[in-house]
């Protein structure tokens, strides 16, 4: 590659020593690569992308969440600027809009490069959990307001305008048409399940706009999470998910999301455990409540908070992409289909657990 392709001519003045390029385009709507260019005297990493959610607008504030997070003890690499001193060089092609944007290359692994044997505690957890909710909780208690848009965890309504529904009410929809396609005698009791959770989201929506909101980076996972010598949580990368949320709404779903990594919980091959075991669903939500007290040693729900938590939780705690991996696997258990819809129906009526 010499100095002049595009887009590593918008950040070098002469040929780098080194440029690995890593292709993320996952549709036509979706083009993502990365180009990680080594000179001299640094290292940086370029992003160069077209979809429905990234722009100029979102690119700096996504820098400017960077620079907050920085300002709050969690370590994020800052933004390069371009050889006219551009934060973002956006331009169109073919009625697209693409835009060119660069940062500092992580001086930290990530929690996949670390490996996942070296970051897992015996039970399967994290072992960087403790610490990663820690933060999140002074994100919260910052109050961050620092971008205008939601970030990809938004409720009740659509992430991007490609986007028909929230990721909720999609999974709750595609649940119910894969099931009623393969087991049509369980059509009944899936309409039943559905209409609970539309009515469990009306519910919600009466309340939910008032919640205390900050901004959050929204795609944490080993590929972004960011350890130290010693494998301890010191920062993240990636924001281009990033957004403004209710904290209750973010912590919640974060921590029902690392709740599930336990051992226990799982069967061979991936396979779901706490569908069928009331036992090993409660060890996830008491898993789930330790997770939870990990916010709150920096963070204080506020009683608007916790009066709202309980109808969040009965529509978050419900329908995911779990439950539809699990029908797709199902084919003549009946009992076990039975099983899933008890449980969801459970979690739609249950009124059992309280915030801090």
């Amino acid at each position: 590659m010499n100095k002049l392709d595009f887009p590593i001519n918008l950040y070098c003045r002469k040929a780098p020593l080194k440029v690995k390029t890593i292709d993320l385009c996952r549709k036509k709507t979706d083009f993502r690569k990365v180009y990680i260019v080594e000179e001299e005297s640094r290292k940086i990493v370029i992003k160069h992308s077209s979809n429905a959610f990234t722009d100029e607008q979102a690119v700096k504030g996504w820098f400017r969440l960077i620079q907050a997070y920085n300002s709050l003890g969690i370590y994020c690499p800052s933004a390069v600027k371009n050889l006219n001193g551009d934060i973002v060089f956006t331009y169109e092609e073919d009625g697209r809009k693409f835009c060119v944007y660069a940062e500092e290359f992580a001086i930290y692994k990530t929690a996949e490069e670390t490996g996942r044997k070296k970051i897992k505690n015996k039970d399967g957890s994290d072992i960087y959990t403790p610490d990663l909710f820690r933060s999140l909780g002074r994100v919260a208690a910052a109050r961050l307001d620092v971008v205008d848009h939601h970030s990809v965890f938004c409720l009740l309504e659509p992430h991007t305008d490609d986007d028909e529904t929230d990721e909720g009410t999609e999974c709750a929809e595609t649940f119910t048409k894969i099931l009623k396609e393969k087991f049509p005698e369980f059509s009944e009791r899936a309409d039943k399940l559905l209409t609970l959770f539309y009515k469990r989201k009306e519910e919600l929506r009466e309340v939910y706009h008032d919640l205390p909101t900050s901004c959050f980076q929204s795609d944490l996972h080993d590929g972004n999470v960011l350890l130290d010598s010693e494998k301890r949580f010191v920062g993240l990368i990636d924001f281009n998910l990033c957004g403004k949320e209710p904290v209750v709404n973010y912590v919640v779903r974060e921590a029902l999301w690392s709740a599930k990594d336990l051992k226990c919980l799982w069967g061979r091959k991936g396979r779901v455990k706490w569908f069928y075991d009331m036992k090993l669903d409660e060890i996830r939500i008491e898993n789930f409540k330790r997770i939870i007290g990990y916010v709150c040693e920096n963070y204080e729900f506020n009683e608007k908070e916790k009066q709202v938590f309980p109808i969040l939780f009965r529509y978050m705690n419900s329908y995911w992409w779990h439950q539809i991996s699990e029908i797709k696997r199902i084919k003549h258990n009946k009992k076990k289909i039975e099983k899933i819809l008890d449980w969801l129906e459970f979690q739609m009526n249950r009124d059992d657990i309280r915030l801090p």
